[in-house]
């Protein structure tokens, strides 16, 4: 409020009527030291304001930075996934390459038969132990969960829907199906 009367109160000031800032600090009732108080809480609270942006900014490009870093340790995993797996199956690796090179036709069949099965066996053992099953098909109901039907045909003796004939067998890893056993099944 202005110290005009109302009878002038909605007239145009006048420049000459106005002090520098257009108000009279007196007359809004703050007085000269409430008002460095009041510059002093503002410079604080920009202060805070400044100090918290800056905190913001610091928390924004670390969750960056981690955003990153994670990233590129997901790629490296799924690059490296087989690593261990395939540090296994070198040995089997190496029974194969030693049984090419020192194959002999002259070798008996049994003996012949009998270093593949223990090569089977050790590659079979190794992918058990990384949680590889075989799906047991032969004489079970067909179950397409499990199995491929690749053909169906008639079987005296067989309940119908049965698996009577494997052409392929199925394996899970780990109770998850990562190929279905093709199978022939009975009509």
């Amino acid at each position: 409020m202005t110290g005009r009367s109302k009878k002038y109160q909605n007239e145009p000031i006048e420049e000459n009527e106005m002090d520098e800032t257009g108000i009279d600090e007196q007359e809004e009732g703050v007085d000269k030291g409430e008002g460095s108080e009041l510059r002093e809480t503002i410079a604080k609270l920009e202060q805070e304001v400044f100090d918290y942006r800056d905190k913001l900014v610091r928390k924004a490009a670390e969750f960056e930075n981690y955003k990153k870093r994670t990233s590129d340790e997901f790629v490296r995993l799924i690059e490296t996934a087989n690593e261990d797996l395939l540090t296994t199956l070198l040995p089997v690796l190496d029974d194969i390459e030693r049984f090419r090179k020192n194959y002999n036709p002259e070798i008996k069949p049994d003996d012949l038969k009998k270093g593949i099965d223990m090569i089977f066996d050790k590659l079979n053992s190794i992918l058990n132990n990384f949680g590889l099953e075989e799906i047991e098909s032969l004489n079970k109901e067909f179950n397409p969960d499990f199995h491929d039907a690749l053909m169906m045909t008639e079987k005296e003796g067989v309940a119908s829907n049965t698996v009577v004939d494997q052409h392929e067998k199925g394996y899970k890893l780990k109770n998850k199906i990562i190929r279905h056993a093709k199978v022939v099944v009975s009509k």
